[in-house]
C-alpha cells in the first residue's frame, strides 16, 4: 500500500484517536491540520490522503473548510475522509466532497465513526460499547482503504436517513442558537460559519481560574490570549470546546459549553492536543 498522509483536527481527542489508529495501520504520517492551515497551499505528497475531523452542528468545522479550500495535488490519488460524531455525520461528508470537487477532485471514500459525546450529556451513552464499536469501525475503514473501495459509508445509516430531511431546519435553528451564544444581535443575517468564530464570547470564568494558561495551550487555533493572568477569547473560535473540557480547574463556563458535563478522550493528554499547533519540520 502506498504511504498515506492522514490529516486531522481534534478538540477533545476523539478524532485524534481515530486518526492515529488509521495512520498507524496504514503506516502513514499523522499531520495536525492546525500545523499547516496557515499555508497558502497544502500539497500532500502521499498517494493516499486522509482527512479526519469532528462534526459540528451537523456539518464541517470551519478549519476543515479552510483546509479543503487549500488542498491541492490530489488528482489520481485516493482521498478519504472520516467524520467522528456523537449523533450523525449530518451534511459534513457531502460538504467536504463538494468543496474538494470545486478544486477538481472529490472524495474517493467517506466514513463515519460514532464516538462519545463531548458537548452535552447523554444519560444512556455507554462509552465502553461505543469504544468497542469504534474499533470495529476503524478495522472496516482500514480494510476499505486497502481495497480502494469508493463511496459513502455511514456507521448509522438509519439515523442519517432520518435526520437528512431536517438539515435545512437544523441550520436555521443552529444560527439562532449561535447568535444567542455569541451575543450577536438577532436577526444578524450571519451564517453558521460566520457566527462560529464569535462564540468565544460565550465563555465566562469563575473564581477557580488560577491563570494556569492550559486553555490557551490547548486551543488549536490560538484563539486565547492570557491577559492579567486570565484568558481572553478572540474572534476565531472553532467551537471545539478544548478550552472548556481541558481546564484543570473546571473554571470555564458558558453558552456553547453545557455546564456540568465535561469530556476528554482517556487516551489523549493536554500535550497531545497542544501539539497540533507545532509546525512540521
Amino acid at each position: 500500500m502506498a504511504k498515506a498522509g492522514v490529516y486531522y483536527f481534534s478538540g477533545t481527542g476523539n478524532s485524534l484517536v481515530v486518526a492515529k489508529a488509521v495512520a498507524e495501520r496504514l503506516a502513514g504520517d499523522l499531520v495536525p491540520i492546525a500545523s499547516v492551515i496557515d499555508r497558502e497551499r497544502i500539497g500532500p505528497t502521499a498517494d493516499v490522503i486522509g482527512i479526519v475531523f469532528p462534526v459540528y452542528y451537523a456539518d464541517l468545522p470551519n478549519i476543515i473548510r479552510r483546509f479543503a479550500e487549500k488542498l491541492g495535488d490530489t488528482e489520481g490519488k485516493y482521498v478519504f475522509a472520516v467524520s467522528t460524531y456523537g449523533g450523525a455525520a449530518g451534511a459534513s461528508l457531502k460538504s467536504l466532497d463538494d468543496i474538494l470537487r470545486l478544486r477538481g477532485h472529490g472524495l474517493s471514500a467517506a466514513f463515519g465513526v460514532h464516538m462519545p459525546q463531548n458537548a452535552f450529556r447523554k444519560p444512556w451513552e455507554n462509552r465502553k460499547v461505543i469504544s468497542t464499536l469504534a474499533q470495529r469501525r476503524i478495522d472496516f475503514i482500514v480494510r476499505s482503504i486497502g481495497a480502494r473501495r469508493k463511496g459513502l459509508f455511514y456507521s448509522n445509516a438509519l439515523v442519517q436517513a432520518i435526520t437528512t430531511p431536517f438539515q435545512g431546519w437544523l441550520r436555521r435553528a443552529t444560527a439562532l442558537y449561535l447568535e444567542k451564544a455569541s451575543r450577536t444581535p438577532s436577526p444578524s443575517g450571519l451564517t453558521i460559519e460566520q457566527l462560529m468564530p464569535l462564540c468565544g464570547r460565550s465563555f465566562a470564568l469563575d473564581e477557580n481560574c488560577n491563570g494556569c494558561g492550559t486553555c490557551a495551550t490547548v486551543c488549536p487555533v490560538d484563539n486565547i490570549e492570557i491577559a492579567d493572568g486570565k484568558p481572553v477569547w478572540q474572534n476565531r473560535c472553532e467551537n471545539c470546546l478544548a478550552c472548556y473540557n481541558w481546564c484543570p480547574q473546571k473554571a470555564i463556563h458558558g453558552g456553547i459549553a453545557k455546564d456540568g458535563y465535561r469530556y476528554c478522550h482517556p487516551a489523549v493528554t493536554v500535550r497531545d492536543i497542544a501539539a497540533q499547533r507545532e509546525r512540521p519540520t
